[in-house]
């Protein structure tokens, strides 16, 4: 009888902590994937990129289940395990904030031409929302999409101040604010609106040319500094495949873990140091 007690406690025991388990981790997995969908969602949005968020979200799981159980099954080494899932765990970060800066850049690029078109039209007699229309009509790329929603926005009875404050949060770059500012003041305050854009359009030319050249003279600066920091990690996994028996104490003993936290600190301190001194603003 008491056998019997003690096998019925253990079971329903056992079977509370499975189903707390399992309620926790459906929990977790549900909190999660809306957010990994919802923050998708908005920074592709931001960009005008249409994609399926829960599409991405599955592709993403299904690479961090996949590829380290591939590499378990090849006998792989578990530093090399760990450094994939580092990876695929920051990739998607990594990639939206690449595509951002791409769109960022593709914008500031086209400015100058867009607000020389603007100031044109202006001079030509065609209001500011006009010439922005003839502009939108004209130019395609980001610079275009990211005006057009803002002429639509004034179209949806958003004023024209509040429009360009939302164009400004959108693209976040201090050439769009400059542009925003010249226009929010022109508006309060009065002004040849035309010759601002014109003069602005010449300066953020020049400042793109000046850090182009700067981006130059850096280059090599900032290819030393990636091989400089990727290179023993590099240098590591070709041992891994190569010497696999006397890389082993890496990671099999508290030692070779304390040098690989060490090296990696120092590695990257040593790589921002370098990124701090070629990276020069204007």
């Amino acid at each position: 009888m008491n056998v019997l007690l003690i096998l019925l406690v253990v079971f329903v025991s056992g079977s509370l902590v499975v189903y707390s388990v399992l309620h926790t981790s459906a929990g977790a997995w549900e909190r999660y994937s809306e957010h990994f969908t919802n923050s998708a969602d908005n920074q592709l949005q931001k960009m005008f990129v249409f994609a399926d968020a829960r599409k991405l979200l599955f592709m993403f799981v299904g690479a961090l289940l996949i590829v380290p159980s591939l590499l378990i099954w090849l006998g792989q080494s578990p530093v090399l395990i760990a450094g994939v899932i580092a990876c695929i765990l920051i990739a998607p970060k990594m990639i939206m904030k690449r595509l951002a800066i791409q769109r960022r850049n593709a914008i500031n690029m086209a400015l100058p031409d867009a607000l020389q078109q603007i100031s044109g039209a202006m001079r030509a007699g065609s209001t500011f929302t006009t010439a922005i229309q003839a502009m939108v009509a004209e130019q395609t790329g980001p610079i275009s999409q990211e005006f057009s929603l803002m002429l639509r926005e004034q179209r949806l009875g958003s004023r024209m101040e509040e429009a360009l404050e939302n164009l400004g949060e959108r693209v976040q770059t201090e050439e769009m604010d400059l542009v925003i500012s010249a226009a929010l003041i022109a508006q309060d305050v009065g002004g040849n609106l035309s010759e601002i854009l014109h003069r602005l359009s010449d300066t953020i030319r020049r400042k793109l040319e000046m850090e182009g050249k700067i981006k130059a003279l850096t280059a090599q600066g900032v290819m030393q500094g990636r091989v400089v920091t990727m290179l023993p990690f590099v240098v590591l996994i070709a041992l891994l495949f190569i010497e696999p028996e006397a890389t082993r104490a890496i990671y099999t003993g508290l030692l070779g873990w304390i040098f690989l936290f060490v090296i990696l600190v120092l590695q990257l301190v040593g790589g921002a140091m370098i990124r701090k001194i070629v990276n020069i603003e204007i």
